[in-house]
């Protein structure tokens, strides 16, 4: 295939191995993480409301369900960035196809555009470097696109596939189908980056508050021990601190549900 270099891109597609990224798998540095700071907060938690190591037990199991709320905004934030790379991608290969390349070739030369301009670690670089190398092996180019699209877990691309599909089987034009799908990504991105502007500010101040009953149960706790002292150790003070901490969760999980805007 025309330009390509094929035997980098044959390295590439070999380390895909199919990615699903429907859903999101923690890697070693982002384990760490989260079971830091699930650590950490149990900790806090145990000592603020308990004062006791076998609050600490009991709230560890819990709080490993805070895996799930992490991976969910990591795949919120991943899938962004693929519809933002695949439609940079879209409009390279479009202006291939304007050039006069056909589609296979069109695809080649755009990746190693995109590779010149962001290297070869973007998402899509390595997804596309696997489809061109299929390409030497006579795969349908819509097959391809629809397994990418399928293994997105993204509607915009899922759409794309499919009209792509339709359209290089039974014959379409291309040039508006990819000027419309760069223009429907693009529109789609800067409403995104608009919404993510706006809420950026009541997000920092939601971090802020959600810190704010911790600091308090901090400072009376280190200052004026006495005025908490008939909450610990005994069930009613536990029960009465059981049912603050679930008012606080359910504050929490209430404010993060008004914060998360979709598209």
């Amino acid at each position: 295939m025309k330009g390509m270099e094929g035997r980098n891109c044959k390295a590439s597609s070999q380390q895909r191995l199919g990615k699903d990224y429907r859903h999101y798998v923690l890697n070693w540095r982002e384990n760490l993480l989260w079971f830091a700071a699930t650590a950490g907060m149990t900790c806090l938690i145990s000592w603020l409301f308990y004062r006791s190591i076998y609050a600490f037990v009991i709230i560890v199991p819990m709080l490993f369900l805070t895996r799930k709320f992490f991976c969910r905004q990591l795949l919120s934030k991943q899938k962004r960035e693929l519809l933002y790379q695949f439609g940079e991608m879209m409009q390279m290969i479009s202006s291939f196809l304007k050039a006069g390349y056909s589609m296979e070739n069109a695809f080649s030369q755009a990746w190693e555009e995109y590779v010149r301009l962001f290297g070869e670690k973007g998402v899509m670089a390595r997804e596309f470097c696997a489809i061109c190398h299929q390409l030497q092996f006579n795969e349908p180019l819509e097959q391809l696109v629809e397994d990418l699209a399928q293994r997105s877990g993204v509607e915009e691309i899922v759409s794309f596939s499919q009209v792509f599909s339709f359209a290089k089987r039974g014959g379409g034009d291309m040039m508006k189908i990819f000027q419309d799908t760069v223009g429907k990504i693009r529109q789609k991105s800067d409403v995104e980056r608009e919404i993510i502007t706006v809420i950026t500010a009541k997000r920092t101040e939601q971090r802020i508050m959600d810190l704010v009953p911790f600091g308090i149960l901090l400072y009376v706790g280190l200052t004026s021990p006495e005025f908490l002292a008939p909450l610990y150790g005994n069930l009613l003070g536990a029960a009465v601190m059981t049912v603050c901490l679930l008012v606080y969760l359910g504050a929490f999980l209430l404010a993060e549900k008004i914060l998360d805007i979709r598209m």
